[in-house]
């Protein structure tokens, strides 16, 4: 089976030239002179890349990739620019392009360029975590919820209780301590496990687009708004969404996120179709949110809405027996596999140092610690010098 590519360019003789190269290399491709015509094909055909102009009228370079990152994040997508426009598409790659290429270019760079972006989109489908979790904010893949501490026990039992329930579920620790890690598992036992696992991060959301991102938006609800888009609540339906940072929702958002739970359905902005509230909600906050509720920060009602079930996670300082026995060899192993090195073992001085350190950033920082231990490393067993670098 072909790989099949979207083009989009409004220039037509090179939009032809590009679609001949392609068809010649073996790949399916179809052209098209703007986003509105390939939009469609971008939602409905299983694609293995978008090449598209950067500079087009309407609905430019920056707007596909935006619509396809938000969409289909695993889809890869390469910008055509001009020299005039290079750190527009620089600005791009930062924006979650995959490549960009510069006119006037050559024919295999270009093919080069492209072959490397469906061998990236071919990894991502062979990924099934990543599939799953598709829909919205795709991250690192979840690490696994094992380990032997105590504590850890009880939260694997208190996940398989929760997991054969459909209540909404409230979860307080430090950064970095594994909450993305226990939603996911708790999604993964449940009956909601055969659709999405949509995941999103209200800290990242400017108040001015909260309730579009969240609700949806109908095309024409305000000046800026020229296409139809899903919000995550519509994506989520059927399955799980998490939220993480919820607190930093503005009490307006929190106000309609807090009538859509109580009334079990909503509507995207600007429309007037109701969808039903078929999913249930994660949430998550880093903060002590009984003390936001008493001082009038957060939604007194959405809260309890939203705590019919709560775990709290502890920091890894407060479980080192889950370090030694399973995180480091599990990041170990993972990194090695990275780097395609292999295997490295650590010493028992490095071994010492990794337990009796604070680690204010949890699980985060851990594997970032190792990441580098193993870069920096000049033989098969890491010492504290390749963590700390002196």
């Amino acid at each position: 089976m072909r790989d099949k590519v979207v083009i989009i360019d409004d220039e037509a003789n090179l939009r032809m030239i590009l679609e001949a190269t392609l068809v010649r290399a073996g790949y399916d491709a179809v052209a098209f002179s703007g986003f509105e015509e390939a939009r469609n094909v971008i939602d409905t055909e299983d694609l293995a890349a978008v090449l598209t102009d950067l500079q087009m009228p309407h609905h430019d370079g920056m707007d596909v990739l935006q619509y396809c990152h938000r969409y289909t994040p695993d889809l890869p997508v390469i910008l055509l620019t001009a020299y005039g426009t290079v750190e527009r598409a620089v600005a791009a790659l930062k924006a979650g392009a995959f490549d960009f290429v510069v006119k006037p270019f050559d024919h295999g760079d270009l093919l080069r360029t492209l072959e490397k972006a469906c061998q990236s989109r071919r990894f991502r489908r062979r990924e099934p975590a990543l599939e799953i979790m598709s829909a919205v904010g795709v991250g690192p893949v979840p690490v696994p919820l094992f380990g032997r501490d105590s504590s850890t026990v009880r939260l694997r039992e208190e996940v398989e209780r929760i997991a054969k329930t459909d209540s909404s579920v409230w979860m307080s620790g430090e950064v970095g301590t594994g909450k993305r890690s226990v939603a996911y598992e708790i999604h993964r036992k449940s009956d909601r496990s055969r659709h999405a696992f949509v995941q999103v991060s209200c800290a990242t959301l400017p108040p001015v687009f909260q309730m579009t991102e969240l609700f949806g938006v109908e095309k024409g609800a305000s000046p800026v708004n020229h296409f139809s888009k899903p919000g995550v609540f519509e994506l989520a339906q059927g399955g799980t969404l998490f939220i993480e940072e919820i607190d930093s929702l503005s009490i307006e958002t929190q106000n309609a996120v807090f009538n859509m739970l109580e009334t079990e359905s909503f509507s995207r902005v600007g429309g007037v179709r109701l969808f039903p509230t078929d999913f249930r909600i994660i949430a998550t906050s880093s903060h002590d949110l009984d003390r936001e509720v008493r001082e009038g920060l957060f939604h007194v009602e959405l809260y309890y809405k939203l705590t019919a079930s709560v775990l709290g996670l502890l920091p890894l300082r407060d479980r080192t027996a889950d370090l030694e026995s399973d995180l480091l060899p599990y990041f170990l192993s993972r990194a090695c596999r990275r780097r395609g090195v292999p295997l490295k073992s650590i010493d028992l001085d490095a071994l010492s140092w990794l337990i009796s350190r604070e680690w204010p950033g949890n699980l985060g920082e851990l594997e970032r610690a190792i990441q580098r231990a193993v870069d920096h490393a000049t033989g098969d067993v890491l010492r504290v010098q390749d963590f700390t670098g002196v």
